[in-house]
C-alpha cells in the first residue's frame, strides 16, 4: 500500500513543493481511506449488534431446556444459575474466550436485548460501538430496574460523541447520581470488601490489585506521580509511567523513598469539589435540586459522608465564584507564557481532567498547556488555557 495515502508527506515550502493538482489528489486519496475506515467501524458496530441478538437467543433457548442441578449433595444452584454457567462455558469454550469475557457477553447481551433497547438500537446504527454498549450495560445493571431509563436516556447522547474511557467516568458517575439517596451505605459496604491480591503474569512480573477507597486512592496515585516527576526533572531517562511505579514500590518497601533525586516529604493534594449545599444536606437526602453530588478529581462522584469528612478536615476553602470573589486575574495577556500559581489553580480546579477527547487524565497530574497557541499570538488566559494529557506520556 502506498503510504503516501495513510500519512502524506507534504514536505517543506521552500523544498520542492506538491503541485496543487497533486496535493489535492493525495488529500482526496487520504479523505477516502478514512472514510473506508470510519465506514468499516460502522459495520463493525452493527455486526456486534446482531451478534448480541444471537448469543441472547442462545441464552433463552437455555432457559426452555429448563436444565437442573445434577449434583448429589451439597447446595443446590437454581435453574437459573446452571442455565448462566452452562452458556458461559458453552461460549467460552466455543469462541475460545476466557470464562470472564464469555459473562460479560452473556451479560451485555441480556441488557441489550432486555432494559437497553435503546443502546441496542444505537450500536445496530453504528452511533456507537460495542465497547460503548458494553460499559453502559455495565454500569446500567447495577442499578434499580425503576432507574434504568432514566440513567439510559442521560448517559446514551454522552456514549454518541466520547471515548469509551471518557464513557466509563461519565456512566459511573451517571448511575451514581440515579441512586444517590443510598450513595452513604453502599460506600460503607464497598469498603467493608476492601483488598490487596496478587496475580502472577509472564516474564516475571506480577500484577498487584489494590481495592480501597477512592479517596486513598488518587491520593497515593498523585503522591507516586509527584514522585516519579520530581526524579524526571532531576534528569532521570526513566519515562513517567516507569518513574510512578518504582518510586510507589520504593516507598512501599522503605517507608520513604530511597531513589536519588526523588523529592522528600512530599503530601499528596487531593482536590474535591463540593456543592456548598451539600454539605448542609440530611443522609439519604437527594442531590438533584442542589447542585449533585461531591465530585473527587481524577475519580469522579463521592458520597456526602466521605465529602462531609474531606471538608471538616480541610485546612481552608478555595472558592470559584467570580473574578471579585477570588480576586484571580484570569488574563495575562502576551506578558507571560506561564500562568502564576493562582490561576493555574483556578484552572485545575474547574476543569477536573484533561480536555482531550481519548484521555481522562486527572488535571492535577496533567500539563497546562494553550488552547490557541502562544507562540502564534494568542494570550495567556482562563478561556484558553486547559489541562493536557501530554503530561502522562512524558
Amino acid at each position: 500500500m502506498n503510504r503516501a495515502i495513510l500519512t502524506p508527506d507534504w514536505g517543506d515550502e521552500g523544498e520542492n513543493p506538491e503541485p496543487p493538482s497533486e496535493r489535492s489528489r493525495l488529500r482526496e486519496l487520504y479523505a477516502a481511506a478514512a472514510t473506508a475506515v470510519f465506514d468499516g467501524e460502522r459495520e463493525a458496530a452493527a455486526a456486534a449488534a446482531r451478534q448480541v441478538v444471537r448469543v441472547e437467543r442462545l441464552r433463552c433457548a437455555a432457559l426452555a431446556m429448563h436444565f437442573a442441578d445434577q449434583s448429589s449433595g451439597g447446595p443446590k444452584w437454581s435453574p437459573e444459575a446452571v442455565t448462566q454457567r452452562t452458556v458461559v462455558t458453552e461460549l467460552a469454550v466455543g469462541a475460545h474466550l476466557s470464562e470472564i469475557d464469555a459473562r460479560r457477553k452473556v451479560d451485555t447481551a441480556m441488557g441489550l436485548c432486555g432494559d437497553f433497547v435503546n443502546t441496542l438500537s444505537a450500536l445496530s446504527d453504528g452511533q456507537i460501538s460495542y465497547r460503548h454498549a458494553e460499559k453502559i450495560v455495565q454500569h446500567g445493571l447495577r442499578l434499580p430496574r425503576e432507574c434504568v431509563l432514566d440513567f439510559e436516556d442521560r448517559i446514551l447522547p454522552t456514549a454518541k460523541r466520547v471515548s469509551v474511557q471518557r464513557l466509563d467516568r461519565e456512566a459511573r458517575g451517571a448511575a451514581e447520581d440515579a441512586q444517590a439517596v443510598t450513595a452513604v451505605q453502599r460506600h460503607l459496604d464497598a469498603t467493608a470488601e476492601r483488598y490487596l491480591a496478587l496475580e502472577p503474569a509472564a516474564d516475571g512480573m506480577a500484577y498487584l490489585t489494590w481495592y480501597l477507597p477512592a479517596v486513598e486512592a488518587v491520593a497515593i496515585y498523585t503522591r507516586a506521580t509527584e514522585l516519579g516527576r520530581s526524579l524526571k526533572n532531576s534528569g532521570d531517562p526513566r519515562t513517567l509511567t516507569q518513574l510512578r511505579g518504582d518510586a510507589l514500590a520504593d516507598l512501599t518497601l522503605n517507608g520513604e523513598t530511597s531513589i536519588p533525586g526523588a523529592t522528600r516529604g512530599i503530601r499528596p493534594h487531593v482536590r474535591v469539589t463540593v456543592p456548598a449545599l451539600a454539605l448542609l444536606r440530611r443522609p439519604n437526602e437527594s442531590a438533584v435540586f442542589d447542585g449533585g453530588a461531591a465530585n473527587l478529581e481524577g475519580y469522579g462522584p463521592i458520597d456526602d459522608l466521605t465529602a462531609r469528612e474531606l471538608a471538616r478536615d480541610a485546612p481552608g476553602f478555595y472558592r470559584i465564584l467570580t473574578d471579585p470573589a477570588t480576586g484571580i486575574a484570569l488574563n495575562y495577556g502576551r506578558q507571560r507564557y506561564k500562568p502564576p500559581a493562582d490561576l493555574d489553580e483556578l484552572i485545575r480546579t474547574a476543569r477536573a481532567e484533561c480536555s482531550f477527547p481519548l484521555a481522562c487524565t486527572p488535571s492535577a497530574t496533567a500539563d497546562l498547556d494553550h488552547t490557541k497557541a502562544f507562540g502564534e499570538g494568542h494570550e495567556t488566559e482562563f478561556h484558553n488555557l486547559s489541562p493536557s494529557a501530554a503530561a502522562i506520556t512524558r
